[in-house]
């Protein structure tokens, strides 16, 4: 998911969300054991899994908002594993 750094323009995900860029992100999630349903919409429970991965780093806003400083950080840990 290195696009990210090329991609300035990243909408912002947040409840209510749905389509492509939430299923990826929920399989990023996933490859970090976060157990989320994989169906391409933005619930309570992938907001809950945002924030504990936003306060697992020292960088980012506790806020369960996938923005482009979060994406960045989610693709920079799960290229790592």
């Amino acid at each position: 998911m290195k696009q990210v750094e090329a991609n300035r323009t990243f909408q912002a995900l947040s409840i209510g969300k749905c389509g492509t860029m939430v299923y990826v992100t929920q399989k990023i999630l996933n490859t970090m054991h976060y157990d989320l349903k994989e169906d391409g919409i933005f619930s309570s429970q992938m907001e809950e899994a945002v924030k504990s991965f936003q306060d697992s780093r020292t960088t980012l806003v506790v806020d369960g908002v996938v923005g482009y400083e979060t994406m960045k950080e989610m693709d920079d840990v799960s290229s790592m594993l």
